[in-house]
């Protein structure tokens, strides 16, 4: 039992896990905002199928989601900001959980424009479900692990606070 404590403080706390799950959800993010920022007219239809938002502000939303997914992705990989984007990220999960379900809830199925990536050869068709849900709360705890996380392996917060305790150290001396 106290190896899976210690275990525990770790990921809290930040360890190789944590890392590669930020660096994970990071980098999907940047690539699937950056197939929608390639696309926005795209996108608008995927996000008027889901017949929530009123139709004036679909436009604004086809450019601000994946503008927002592109930096959180930016953010998350480089290890800036971790926090501040966790929660951003964790937030747009809850968003899209909420929106699958509506969709659901009504008897709807289309395909969902989570990884629009035909630009890239790859043509993923996800119809929204019960399973879309289920991976979307996957990655919402991945995003609270990493929100949770007090030290980030690998990332520019743990290199400046590094750096801050290295001039410490040597303003001590002098």
């Amino acid at each position: 039992m106290n190896t899976f404590s210690n275990y525990t403080r770790d990921v809290i706390y930040g360890n190789n896990i944590t890392c590669i799950i930020r660096i994970f959800l990071g980098g999907l993010f940047l690539l699937l905002g950056c197939a929608k920022l390639y696309d926005p007219e795209s996108f608008s239809g995927v996000i008027a199928r889901y017949d929530i938002l009123p139709q004036i502000f679909i436009g604004y939303a086809a450019v601000t989601i994946p503008v927002m997914e592109v930096l959180i992705g930016l953010l998350l990989v480089f290890g800036y900001k971790v926090r501040a984007a966790a929660a951003v990220s964790i937030l747009l999960m809850m968003l899209f959980i909420m929106f699958i379900g509506i969709n659901i809830i009504r008897g709807r199925s289309f395909d969902c424009g989570c990884f629009d990536a035909k630009q890239f050869g790859l043509d993923i068709n996800e119809n929204i479900s019960a399973w879309l849900i289920l991976r979307d709360f996957i990655f919402l705890a991945g995003f609270a692990l990493v929100f949770r996380a007090e030290r980030h392996m690998f990332s520019l917060e743990n290199y400046r606070e590094k750096l801050r305790l290295k001039n410490l150290e040597q303003t001590k001396y002098q």
